[in-house]
């Protein structure tokens, strides 16, 4: 597909404010068919993605054309980013027969929504990643089918048996066509009491209580029947996966099975060399399925250069007009002289490079270890930044007891979502709220506790279920709770905001970069190895993704700071080709 001159300058007059996209762009926008687009740092990934959507879906309006788009974003930050650049281009929004969102919302709207509408004759399902309201259930459904198990003998075998309801997963058994259960740690029970074990806890899934990863569990069953495959598989031509290292290999295998074929285009957009969360397995790539975006707008041959020799597989092109500058090794003896030192360093390029004082991008730390914190500036705590939504300790309260009861009532005829209403709605919670202002205003004796006792036990026993007494757990957790009286506002006010993990900054743009490495950190031995000065490392692929992704986010300046008596004189020559070494005084 071929795009004209006049279009091309519609989405780059939106997307990059009247620059031109460049020739190896141009070429990706242009690609109709199926290939693993491998884009480096800065290589212009998700301007380029939203350009090549642009253009198709004008196409195909203009067209008339019923193929169906379908976006599949890693974060719904991603699909804001995409609708934006769409409304700028006068596409109000993705509708029928397209479709953009993640992947656990394409697989929850085209697949478990359907199946629990022709399964299980309701669709009303919630994510809920509680674990007491399903330990709870399990053990109520286990003492229903099994009535021995509640003797004072068996009680730890009880306990046991409902923890491993809840631990051990259950899959979809392609071979024999069947929901079957993981026995994790080898159980010598386990066969004598697995089939009691899966219905109790599918039979707690199929009434609309699910965890994040069951999306997948419903939908392959969904997908067992081939004409599901074909409907979704005729709706959608163009199947785009973006960030597709970091999506589940579950589901990248499912689309799979939706998607690959003659008939359909299925690109996967994204960088493997990024996957960065520990025990998440590489991409595996067919070198002739590739298409590769390397010409990185990120920065100049002085960062390309140390960060091909840390990952040659990248192979980082760049502009031979972008600056930047040699990174550089600051060698310390005292950890409490690096950060000092790294801003000493900012200010030196400040007032040597005018380019550089006027960029707006940020100047971090970047630490493997939220620990290391305190030891780069002296006294500080890392916390991650977040926008806290202040709910009332009222509030928090009358939730933790009404989801106890919702917990605690196995009800075959009611639904969770109509269940939670009815005892939400029922009288005597609003009878409850009197109760709670009584205890924040006080305190929860024993009176309080009976009260809220009786309420709950009003309502179990409505549904015929056991009631409870002011021994439960749940009083516990009462009281944790009264007693949590954190203020958002101190918490956050020792906050810092220069050091953070490399994780938390992966996809931004730096104006420089410090990266520590204390302890038994790998970064500063994979940096050897890759330099041939070790000749044996032991460092996972994870750590050495992690420190490309760190190297790589920078646009003029990265600071690596080593211990003096991890660099000999020997590695200091052979690592002066890429890097100034600058020793703290």
């Amino acid at each position: 597909m071929v795009f004209s001159k006049e279009e091309y300058n519609l989405v780059e007059d939106i997307l990059l404010n009247g620059n031109q996209f460049n020739s190896q762009q141009r070429d990706f926008i242009e690609l109709f068919e199926s290939k693993t687009i491998i884009a480096g740092p800065g290589a212009g990934k998700t301007t380029s993605l939203a350009a090549k959507i642009i253009l198709l879906l004008r196409y195909l309006h203009d067209n008339l054309s019923r193929e169906g788009v379908c976006i599949i974003t890693h974060t719904n930050v991603a699909v804001a980013e995409i609708n934006i650049a769409l409304q700028k281009a006068g596409i109000n929004s993705i509708s029928h027969p397209h479709f953009i969102g993640t992947i656990h919302e394409f697989f929850n709207h085209f697949c478990v929504i359907p199946f629990f509408k022709k399964k299980c004759k309701h669709n009303e399902i919630f994510f809920d990643e509680s674990e007491k309201s399903d330990k709870e259930y399990y053990k109520h459904y286990i003492g229903i089918k099994n009535n021995w198990i509640k003797q004072e003998k068996f009680q730890n075998f009880y306990r046991q048996i409902v923890n491993r309801i809840h631990d051990n997963p259950l899959i979809y058994n392609e071979k024999l066509k069947k929901i079957d259960m993981i026995n994790k740690d080898d159980w010598d029970k386990f066969e004598k009491y697995k089939e009691n074990m899966i219905k109790a806890k599918f039979f707690r899934k199929i009434r609309g209580f699910l965890k994040y990863d069951d999306t997948f569990l419903f939908s392959k069953l969904f997908l067992e029947d081939i004409n599901y495959q074909r409907i979704l598989k005729k709706r959608f031509k163009y199947v785009f996966i973006d960030e597709f290292q970091d999506t589940t290999s579950e589901g990248i295998n499912l689309l799979g099975k939706i998607f690959n074929g003659p008939d359909s285009i299925i690109q996967m957009v994204g960088d493997p060399y990024q996957t960065i969360m520990y025990g998440q397995p590489i991409p595996i790539l067919q070198e002739d399925k590739i298409f590769r975006m390397n010409i990185s707008n990120r920065f100049g041959g002085k960062v390309s250069l140390p960060l091909n020799k840390i990952m040659p597989e990248a192979n980082i092109q760049v502009q031979e007009e972008r600056e930047s500058f040699k990174p550089i090794i600051l060698i310390y003896k005292d950890e409490q002289s690096i950060y000092q030192n790294y801003k000493n360093v900012l200010d030196e390029y400040e007032m040597e490079n005018t380019s550089f004082k006027e960029c707006d991008k940020a100047d971090k730390v970047l630490i493997r270890n939220r620990n290391w914190a305190s030891r780069v500036k002296n006294g500080v705590i890392y916390s991650k930044k977040k926008n806290y939504k202040q709910v009332s300790k009222n509030i928090q309260l009358k939730n933790l007891i009404i989801d106890f009861i919702c917990g605690k009532i196995i009800d075959e005829q009611m639904q969770p979502q109509k269940l939670k209403k009815w005892i939400t709605d029922h009288p005597k919670i609003h009878e409850m709220n009197n109760i709670l202002l009584n205890i924040l205003k006080f305190n929860l004796n024993e009176d309080r506790k009976k009260q809220i006792r009786d309420i709950i036990n009003y309502l179990l026993t409505e549904k015929n279920q056991v009631t409870i007494n002011v021994n439960n757990s749940l009083f516990r957790e009462f009281e944790n709770m009264l007693c949590q009286n954190e203020d958002i506002e101190q918490h956050t006010s020792n906050e810092i905001n220069d050091i953070f993990t490399i994780h938390s900054v992966k996809g931004e743009t730096l104006r420089s970069a410090l990266i520590v490495n204390f302890d038994d950190g790998p970064f500063v031995n994979i940096l050897l190895h890759q330099y041939g000065i070790l000749g044996e490392a032991n460092y996972t692929y994870t750590d050495k993704n992690l420190l490309y992704v760190a190297l790589s986010r920078v646009a003029y300046l990265f600071v690596f700071a080593v211990h003096e008596d991890k660099l000999t004189e020997e590695g200091k020559s052979i690592l002066e080709s890429h890097w100034d070494i600058r020793k703290i005084n």
